[in-house]
């Protein structure tokens, strides 16, 4: 095949490929099988591997072609990307039309009402037809630039028949249907979950590897249309909305342009209810003078256009009866209480647990089994006892609910309450209802990093008996062959888990006591102690006598009374002295080690760590900033001097330049140390 042929090739697949996804996500009308689209996107992927010179930025294989970033660079909005003013009810719904009116003095009729999308705002540029920025909305003046991770979402068009350069606009979104399972294998594989799509959403487009983005099913919106300059391309909102559908951008299509107050209330009225059957998140309308003219005549006012506003829809309040508290025990032993409820359903979706956030909660709301409640979803997503119905009606043996004495059953335990603190909680470490999240807890990187005892791992050797206590983790070895008889466990996993938990021997007396899952004790804070007492069998002693044991960490600079507290009443507890007999029988925990700093060239420095990298771990990293004269927080504040990025870093780095705290790389803080 000449060059001439393979070049053509490729830019027929290119087209087909383009038409399938603007088919597939645009216009909802899919003419190839994903077997055809899969056949011909490898073709294409052959194709362009053999020839690496043919390959273009618009091509469909591109859409995650680039590096991790350090960090994204700020991009400045040509015209200002701005929030909207509320309204709430009818009311002031019609306040709205009437003063608007009265600025623009004349009827601002026809209007465009655009279901309010909940997700993350983006603007996204092209040129000569093909898309050359993506950035977040950020401050509404400045914003990210995510034009890598933009690339990765299938409904956005990389390239557009339309040479004139263009801005679209729009909210990237999370969709409902798909976020539970998301949510759940993150958990899976021993991740954070978002609290909700939005959320998601929003955490899915700034991650810095585009790779990432790409694993993440987003889609978008568009609705504002303006060329490079910033200006109105067309006379009319629906007009500019009805040329971006025809370009290939992806836009909502339950907009409506209004002629007067009835319908305008009516279609207030329709998607009040319709909203709940939508697969992604509404909290309201848009709406939009349609003609730009009386747009820009209004202008705006500071952060908000005069032209615009947005109608809130009113959370959905149900009233149903609390059936039975129950309890959660977390991993640190804190009991939160949550109600089980007869079913109710609100915005479409049932409802029958509620949580009960912790002790004062239930005292001030005075909530009790068997009580009629208000109920509503906390920013449509969280299920919220709002209060005690005022149609409730109690028995003469009602009685205030108290949390119990005692851990739930199978424990059974004496619980630990505290008048100068809210939460509740079981101190025993091998309590059967918190400890498969313990064991989670302890095996992770921060704790004795044993590789290959992950969630799932964790949840059989529970469920099945064969880890009842922390310190029976080192048993397993003598446990082999009923591992290798259960289902998931294969002669070299089973070898490398003993291996790794054999090595785990070797960590840190931080480490051990991190691992235990005191409350309050963290990395840093078990840190503070054991620059101090240098290994298990010291602490012990220490332990014995609490007024000795008290003052010591008092005196920690760094560790306050109430965490003070939360340590001794872990040591005293009798299980937990059994549990360090047995870790001390076992020789770990229990070498005295001296610390010695290699240098102190950092001396005097704060770092934060944030992200991940491909030659260390961020252990290693942290305790070379220790190993010389350095100190690690997890938070990042004023005080930090430097974040030291990885790929995926999360919020640490908005707050390190909100903070403007010096942002380096790996090979940036190697310098440091060897300068």
């Amino acid at each position: 095949m000449t060059s001439k042929e393979i070049n053509n090739q490729i830019e027929i697949l290119r087209k087909e490929l383009n038409q399938a996804n603007k088919e597939y996500y645009i216009e909802e009308t899919p003419s190839l099988s994903d077997f055809e689209y899969d056949k011909k996107f490898s073709k294409l992927l052959e194709l362009e591997k053999n020839n690496p010179e043919l390959i273009t930025s618009e091509s469909p294989t591109q859409r995650v072609g680039s590096d991790p970033a350090l960090e994204f660079n700020q991009v400045t909005h040509t015209i200002p990307m701005l929030s909207l003013s509320n309204v709430f009810g009818t009311e002031e719904m019609e306040d709205w039309i009437e003063k608007t009116s009265k600025a623009a003095s004349q009827d601002i009729f026809p209007l465009v009402c655009e279901l309010k999308i909940d997700g993350l705002a983006v603007s996204v540029k092209y040129e000569d037809g093909k898309m050359f920025q993506g950035a977040t909305r950020g401050n509404g003046v400045e914003g990210e630039d995510i034009t890598n991770n933009v690339k990765t979402i299938r409904s956005i068009p990389l390239s557009i028949e339309e040479t004139n350069g263009i801005e679209v606009r729009g909210e990237i979104y999370f969709p409902n249907s798909k976020f539970n399972n998301f949510n759940y294998e993150r958990e899976s594989g021993g991740l954070s979950t978002f609290s909700n799509p939005r959320n998601a959403a929003s955490g899915s487009v700034r991650q810095l590897d585009p790779r990432e983005t790409a694993k993440r099913p987003l889609d978008i919106f568009f609705y504002s249309l303006y060329d490079l300059d910033g200006e109105e391309i067309f006379d009319s909102q629906h007009e500019s909305l009805n040329k971006m559908k025809k370009l290939g951008f992806r836009t909502n299509q339950n907009y409506k342009k209004i002629n007067n107050k009835k319908e305008l209330f009516e279609y207030i009225e329709e998607w009040s209810k319709s909203r709940f059957d939508l697969d992604y998140g509404t909290d309201g309308i848009v709406i939009k003078i349609d003609n730009t003219e009386i747009q820009n005549k209004l202008g705006s006012t500071g952060r908000t256009p005069k032209w615009a506003t947005a109608y809130k829809f009113p959370p959905e309040i149900v009233e149903t009866i609390i059936k039975k508290i129950n309890f959660n025990v977390g991993r640190t032993g804190v009991l939160t209480p949550w109600a089980e409820l007869e079913p109710a359903y609100i915005d479409g979706v049932k409802i029958s647990r509620a949580t009960l956030h912790n002790r004062d909660e239930i005292e001030r709301k005075d909530i009790r089994e068997m009580d009629l409640v208000e109920l509503q979803r906390a920013g449509e997503v969280i299920p919220q006892i709002l209060k005690v119905s005022e149609k409730n009606k109690r028995d003469s043996d009602s009685k205030k609910f108290s949390f119990p004495k005692f851990c739930p059953d199978p424990c059974n335990s004496e619980l630990l309450h505290s008048e100068d603190e809210v939460s509740v909680r079981c101190i025993d470490s091998s309590c059967p209802n918190k400890f498969e999240r313990l064991l989670q807890y302890f095996a992770s990187k921060n704790c004795m990093d044993i590789e290959g005892l992950g969630s799932r791992i964790c949840s059989i050797l529970f469920n099945e008996k064969l880890i009842t206590s922390l310190d029976e983790i080192y048993s397993l070895k003598d446990k082999k062959n009923e591992l290798l008889g259960m289902e998931g466990f294969g002669e070299l996993s089973v070898e490398k888990l003993l291996e790794s938990i054999e090595n785990s021997k070797k960590k840190s007396f931080s480490n051990l006591l991190t691992s235990f899952g005191i409350e309050g004790v963290g990395v840093e804070i078990a840190e503070l102690i054991t620059d101090r007492i240098s290994n298990l069998i010291e602490i012990k002693k220490y332990s014995e006598d609490q007024k000795k044991f008290r003052d010591f960490l008092e005196n920690i600079d760094g560790i306050g009374p109430i965490v003070a507290e939360k340590i001794i009443a872990w040591f005293k507890e009798d299980k937990n002295i059994d549990l360090i007999e047995k870790f001390i029988n076992l020789n770990i925990g229990t070498k005295i080690t001296e610390k010695e700093s290699s240098s102190n060239i950092l001396e005097g420095k704060t770092f934060v760590v944030t992200g991940s990298f491909d030659k260390y771990n961020r252990n290693d990293i942290e305790n070379i900033i220790k190993d010389n004269g350095g100190k690690v927080t997890s938070k990042v504040s004023s005080k930090t001097n430097h974040l030291i990025l990885g790929s995926n870093p999360g919020s640490k780095l908005e707050d390190a330049q909100n903070n403007n705290v010096e942002i380096i790389d790996i090979s940036g803080f190697l310098a440091l140390i060897s300068s």
